[in-house]
């Protein structure tokens, strides 16, 4: 099993998933001069469409997939917006057999992630808030 990235958060493996969570995932220098290693978005007018890239790798890289956060002016805190586009993002990868590895990273520089949007939270119904905190944590725990 490949090491972390330097500045990865971490490296787990489960079942025959290997997630791994990184601020800088070094993919090689083949992806980049492919070009199909991860782009940076430094817009901070961002779609909430594109919060969340996801790019399957190809040739020696096939099985590989990057989940790209991107929220800019959100610090990466995750929305409820995000939030179902992670859920659904990690729904339809636990079911792919093909793949083998997916890396979480930022496209944000300097930032993985903030945690909850709290600004948005600040908003929400007391009622709301405790199905979107549960909800967090589902999907934190299918990722790992």
């Amino acid at each position: 099993m490949a090491a972390a990235a330097p500045g990865a958060l971490g490296a787990l493996r489960t079942g025959r998933v290997r997630l791994v969570a990184a601020c800088c995932a070094r993919l090689g220098p083949a992806a980049w001069a492919r070009g199909t290693a991860p782009r940076r978005g430094y817009s901070s007018e961002v779609k909430t469409e594109d919060e969340l890239r996801v790019r399957h790798l190809e040739e020696e890289n096939r099985g590989i997939v990057v989940l790209g956060i991107n929220r800019a002016y959100g610090k990466n805190a995750l929305s409820k917006n995000l939030l179902k586009m992670l859920s659904k993002a990690v729904d339809a990868l636990k079911s792919d057999k093909k793949v083998r590895t997916i890396i979480i990273r930022s496209e944000v520089p300097g930032i993985f992630c903030a945690g909850a949007d709290l600004k948005e939270r600040a908003k929400m119904h007391s009622s709301e808030v405790g199905p979107f905190v549960s909800k967090i944590r589902a999907v934190i725990n299918d990722i790992v």
